[in-house]
């Protein structure tokens, strides 16, 4: 059996194209923007057919108050560490380096740790506002030149532990079987080999991230990313596909044996205050059906769609579509994990649930509420059963001291006798559900589930959503068609009303030397773009180096301007690109040149006097150039004098020195003219003192 990473399908299974009016792809650059946060509606379902909805910028909208556990005010514990939490904002208040659009994988890692070549950490503890617009398909197996990274080439980077071979997971499997934990040499070698992948594939998300689509086909594809340690994060209008695990581990003490994968497309670690929303999750090239079977059970290469473990808190998942997975989402690490308790408080509104095994959530410990969801099988549940194995396991896991609230929603069912499995007990007390259509019916699944279950659950649950954030429910009779319409990526218009594509470039010019008639230091980089879609920003780069960026107004196809002051600059040769950007994309500017010759002082002249009487007085007067803030007068090459002096150039400049009585003898006299640009000697004056 080979585990080779086959390249990712064109698009979700199970899913049409869509195209919005705010589709394109741009090119990848970091560029700043500053605007004000807009407040995003709880329920933004499907615009009415035939009617194209405006463009949005996603990248500044914020969560809506009363939008679930996201949208909470008050305390919290991740890791009994207290934290105030306030409703999500992302990367809303961004500042003016920190907003970037990216269409490829190594991009989205530089923009997400900060800089270019960032590690993992880098980004998991980066706190600065940031928001990041996604564009295209990333793949992090696809390499530079076109070709892909493969399992194979992964494991051939480990060798075997006392012997000279490369790891290779036939022969992992080989070596072991049902009953038996893999350990020794080549156990040691797939944890290696793991460790890998993690390097490629796996990415942390830090604090105060707006991380969004634009358009309605961004993939990122075969990959991991995992919000870490980090609180106000916001994830929109993405397909995330096949977080594919190359080296999964069999555990023959899991439930009679399994083999478990690490990779979540999306998962929250000890953190706060997220919401998750208008996101696709699906397995991509490798669906439930499509696993082999080794050991006895399927060769698992998935872990969770969306998982919330390790104390995270303040969690909305909303209008997501999650697609045939079979352990789709977890709430709750482990039982043991007692420093939970009171955490893992998630909401899940207006979700679709397609063909899923499990876990639509599992709760540990969380008071979750469940409401207007839409879970719905085809014949992909039974496609991806057995005989000995069913892939439909349940759809509300009761977890350890969790208490779910399920309100309203819709169930679709292949088989409607396993309603009474819509619910299963893993050790929990507490559930109340009411409204639940199954098949288009009122169906009591609590009283369904509890007629058989060896330990019932309670309708008496120890909340009230209504008490933590206002909500309104839509009629369970509507959901399904609600859900459908609105549920997934490509559903929101994403992009900017300002433009519908990637940005003109713009015409750059200086004023240098238009002030003053010198090429000094000080001047104006001026930016035009006289045709073409509009920027919402433009950023500088001077010598390949960021050094400014604005927000701009934009009205296509009018002008825009912007002007970028520069200062104290020395005398040499400066590069300058201008990069205009919008959610859509990035354009460069041809590069302009500015040679500034006269930032440093001009040539100060030297006059004395007095030297008949032998009481010498030197003057020194600058009549042409950029003036300086400092002059030292020397004396034989020793300092005699220092003084400060009031640029204001162009205007000349004069400083006296009083250099008193000199014996007989000749003298020669310098000076040196400052400022921050450089220095400038003056030319030199002789004295000669008889007796």
């Amino acid at each position: 059996m080979r585990t080779t990473l086959p390249a990712p399908a064109g698009a979700p299974h199970g899913r049409s194209s869509r195209r919005s009016l705010a589709g394109g792809i741009g090119l990848a650059t970091a560029l700043a923007l500053a605007a004000a946060p807009v407040m995003a509606a709880p329920a933004a379902a499907a615009p009415a057919p035939g009617i194209p909805s405006p463009a949005v910028d996603l990248g500044h909208e914020v969560i809506a108050p009363g939008d679930g556990w996201a949208s909470w005010t008050g305390p919290t514990h991740p890791e009994r560490v207290q934290r105030t939490a306030e409703p999500v904002t992302g990367g809303s208040k961004a500042a003016a380096a920190e907003v970037y659009v990216v269409d490829d994988w190594q991009q989205l890692r530089d923009a997400l740790a900060g800089a270019p070549g960032g590690s993992q950490n880098d980004a998991r503890y980066n706190q600065v506002p940031r928001i990041v617009y996604l564009t295209g398909t990333l793949d992090p197996w696809l390499r530079a030149d076109g070709t892909r990274t493969t399992c194979d080439d992964i494991a051939a980077q480990v060798t075997v532990a006392g012997s000279s071979a490369h790891f290779d997971m036939d022969d992992y499997i080989a070596a072991f079987g049902p009953g038996v934990d893999p350990s020794g040499p080549l156990e040691q070698a797939r944890v290696e080999a793991a460790a890998l992948q993690a390097k490629l594939t796996l990415q942390h998300i830090g604090s105060n991230v707006t991380l969004v689509g634009v358009g309605d086909d961004v993939r990122v594809v075969g990959a991991s990313l995992r919000i870490r340690d980090a609180h106000n994060v916001i994830v929109r209008n993405l397909t995330l596909s096949d977080a594919y695990d190359c080296f999964p581990q069999w555990d023959a003490g899991d439930a009679g044996g399994n083999w478990n994968s690490a990779y979540d497309n999306l998962s929250v670690w000890t953190s706060t205050s997220v919401w998750v929303d208008h996101n696709t999750f699906d397995d991509g090239a490798h669906p439930a059906a499509s696993l082999d079977t080794v050991y006895g059970r399927p060769f698992e290469v998935h872990d969770g769609l969306l998982d919330v473990t390790h104390g995270s808190d303040l969690v909305t998942m909303s209008w997501n579509w999650l697609q045939h997975h079979d352990k789709t989402d977890i709430i709750g690490s482990s039982d043991s994990r007692t420093q939970d308790r009171g955490q893992h408080r998630v909401t899940q509104h207006h979700n679709r649930w397609t063909d899923i095994g499990q876990r639509g959530p599992r709760v540990r410990f969380g008071d979750v509420h469940v409401y207007n969801n839409l879970y719905e099988q085809t014949d992909a549940t039974s496609a991806a059963s057995s005989a000995d194995h069913p892939f439909f396991q349940y759809f509300w896991g009761a977890g350890k001291e969790s208490s779910i609230v399920a309100e309203a929603n819709a169930v679709e069912l292949v088989d409607p006798s396993s309603a009474s499995r819509i619910i299963a007990g893993w050790g929990g007390t507490q559930l109340r559900a009411s409204d639940t259509l199954v098949n288009g019916a009122p169906v009591d699944v609590l009283a369904a589930y509890n007629a058989t279950a060896a330990s019932p659950l309670s309708a008496d649950v120890r909340w009230d959503p209504a008490d933590a954030y206002p909500y309104a429910l839509d009629a369970a009779a509507d959901v399904a068609d609600i859900v459908r319409a609105g549920a997934g990526a490509g559903i929101l218009s994403s992009g900017t009303p300002v433009a519908s594509d990637a940005p003109g470039s713009f015409a750059v010019s200086d004023d240098n030397g238009r002030d003053t008639g010198l090429r000094d230091g000080d001047y104006r980089i001026l930016a035009d773009l006289w045709w073409g879609q509009n920027a919402t920003v433009v950023k500088l780069y001077e010598n390949g180096v960021l050094v400014d960026a604005q927000w701009v107004d934009g009205t296509s196809p009018a002008a825009q301007h912007a002007a970028f002051d520069i200062a104290g600059r020395i005398d040499g040769t400066f590069e300058y690109t201008v990069v205009a950007l919008n959610p859509h994309g990035a354009t460069t500017s041809r590069t302009h040149t500015v040679r500034v010759t006269d930032a440093a002082p001009g040539r100060a002249v030297l006059t004395a006097s007095g030297a008949r009487t032998g009481t010498v007085t030197v003057s020194t007067d600058l009549w042409w150039g950029t003036n300086a803030t400092q002059y030292v007068l020397f004396r034989d090459g020793v300092e005699i004098d220092r003084q400060s002096l009031a640029a204001a150039t162009p205007g000349a400049q004069h400083a006296v020195t009083t250099v008193g009585e000199l014996a007989p003898g000749t003298y020669e006299f310098t000076a040196l003219l400052s400022n921050a640009a450089g220095s400038t000697d003056a030319r030199p004056v002789t004295v000669t003192v008889r007796g």
